[in-house]
């Protein structure tokens, strides 16, 4: 079977790494730099660094919207419609149209010649006030284009400003190289996101989740009590914490820091106070974190992590760094070691 998966865009190296890991016998069909498309013989759950997961009925190489839906037309044997028969028939479907990731106007002559064709495939009716299934047909920047089937709406509510959604908090997860001994750290954990995330992931040590916002411990402590916790509420500690003076925590004893520190953007910084705030955070976090350890922190594009490590000689070295978009917001993800 097919599948196409999207995610923030910078990171598809590391998906695909993640997919060939994950997926016994994975296919990798094309990529871009949010968009992937694979293949694979087992029946893959939602994979959790994958913002949507959708399957995959078609793809080609494509100018336009009006050649994407000839793409659809021409293609008398599409093996994924017969391979789910059962579960797509007499259902009620809409088909939406998008351009470089942005809802379109269909081109009406053209789409009603596609639902005849869904109709005589599927023997079901288009609805597009209350549709059971959802087939999305997109035109990317880079001229591929994609059918795919979308069985049921899986939109999430939003998230409050600021809060990181569950898949990116497993990508900067990820690229920390999680360890089952691991003693977790996020000074700044604001609603708890990469904390719990951490739990998810696999075995650990102990988990640090820390905040200098009273409230926000408060309810990361009242998130702790719900039943999904039970297990692990022992190994996670919430703790009200300044970022800027981690002395609870002896030199050395943590092996892993992944945080999304202060931008600046919700907190009423100025240039002045958020950088005296990163100096004497990274200065903490190097006296904190063991030798072997690592650090993961997401940041805004204005942030000049590299130029204030290198002017108060911080022993940090950044092995390796992705420009993302995070909300639209342009970032960058930052892996540092100590030295």
């Amino acid at each position: 079977m097919d599948y196409l998966g999207t995610f923030p865009a910078g990171f598809t190296e590391l998906v695909k790494r993640l997919l060939l890991r994950d997926l016994e016998r994975a296919t990798i069909l094309f990529s871009d730099e949010s968009v992937i498309a694979f293949r694979t013989q087992t029946v893959p759950v939602k994979l959790p660094y994958l913002k949507n997961q959708y399957i995959l009925i078609a793809w080609e190489k494509t100018e336009n919207l009006a050649s994407a839906y000839q793409i659809i037309l021409d293609r008398k044997n599409l093996g994924t419609f017969e391979a789910l028969s059962d579960r797509l028939a007499k259902k009620r479907f809409v088909i939406r149209t998008f351009i470089e990731g942005k809802p379109a106007p269909v081109i009406p002559h053209l789409h009603r010649q596609v639902e005849k064709e869904m109709v005589n495939r599927l023997s079901g009716k288009p609805n597009s006030e209350r549709p059971e299934l959802e087939f999305h047909l997109h035109v990317r920047k880079n001229k591929q284009c994609f059918f795919v089937l979308q069985e049921k709406d899986h939109r999430e509510e939003p998230l409050p400003a600021g809060t990181l959604p569950p898949y990116l908090c497993r990508l900067l997860i990820e690229l920390s190289d999680p360890q089952r001994d691991d003693i977790f750290l996020d000074p700044f954990m604001g609603s708890g996101a990469i904390p719990f995330a951490r739990a998810q992931v696999g075995p650990y040590g102990l988990i640090f989740a820390g905040d200098k916002d009273a409230e926000k411990v408060a309810s990361f402590k009242a998130q702790l009590k719900n039943k999904r916790w039970e297990k692990r509420r022992k190994t996670i500690f919430p703790k009200l914490l300044d970022a800027a003076k981690l002395d609870i925590f002896q030199d050395a004893f943590i092996t892993r820091i992944v945080s999304d520190p202060p931008w600046g953007l919700y907190e009423n910084l100025n240039a002045a106070s958020l950088y005296e705030l990163f100096e004497k955070f990274l200065d903490e976090a190097a006296r904190v974190l063991a030798k072997t350890g690592k650090m993961v922190l997401l940041l805004g594009s204005h942030i000049p992590l590299p130029a204030i490590i290198e002017k108060t000689s911080i022993p940090f070295r950044i092995t390796e760094y992705y420009p993302v978009l995070v909300s639209g917001q342009k970032a960058l993800v930052y892996i540092l070691v100590p030295i």
